[in-house]
Parts: structure tokens; C-alpha cells; sequence
């Protein structure tokens, strides 16, 4: 993959706990990696009918990026300013990537 090609820059928060003074603990999303990806295209070929192919598409993400060993697909990704949850993470052996799909989370 070519580095003139990611022009995506996103970042990877994980789910971790912490205990507080009192002893309490809490479960929040810190950032863990911060990486540039390049932005797939989706196929339209998803759904039946118009409507339903927007509903889907509007809600997906595709990204490309070099492969780390952080990664997994516990994790999620904000990019832009919006949150989406990893839907699946697949490793492409030819070039050392991973395909990232993702689906927003809506809060």
C-alpha cells in the first residue's frame, strides 16, 4: 500500500478500566492508536431497493491501513468527530493490510 494513499486519519480507542481514590472502577474508551487509512468505496450491491441501500451505506464505513498489532475488533474508531464500532477486521496476507468495516454507533 502506498503512503500517497492514506489520506484518512483515524484513531483507535479501547475499553479500559480504571479504579478511582475510593476504589470504585470505570469502564471508559481511551484512544490507543492514532494511524492514517485510506477510505474505501461501497458497493451498491447491498440491500433490495433503493431505499434499504441507503440505509445501509449511510451507516457503513470501509477503511484500508497497514497492518498493527494493536488492532483487534474490540475496538472502536472515531473519525470526523463520529464514533463507529469495528463490524469486521480482515487481514489481506498479499500486501500486509487490513480491511476495516465499520458501522456508526449512535449515542
Amino acid at each position: 500500500m502506498r503512503a500517497g494513499q492514506l489520506n484518512e486519519h483515524i484513531v483507535f480507542q479501547e475499553l479500559i478500566t480504571t479504579i478511582s481514590e475510593t476504589g470504585a472502577q470505570r469502564r471508559e474508551y481511551q484512544d490507543v492508536l492514532s494511524i492514517k487509512a485510506k477510505r474505501k468505496k461501497i458497493t451498491t450491491a447491498i440491500g433490495d431497493g433503493e431505499e434499504a441501500k441507503e440505509a445501509f451505506i449511510g451507516n457503513t464505513v470501509i477503511f484500508q491501513c497497514r497492518k498493527y498489532p494493536e488492532i483487534n475488533e474490540d475496538m472502536r474508531i472515531r473519525w470526523q468527530g463520529r464514533t463507529y464500532g469495528i463490524t469486521l477486521l480482515d487481514y489481506q496476507r498479499e500486501d500486509n493490510t487490513y480491511i476495516i468495516t465499520c458501522s456508526k454507533i449512535n449515542k
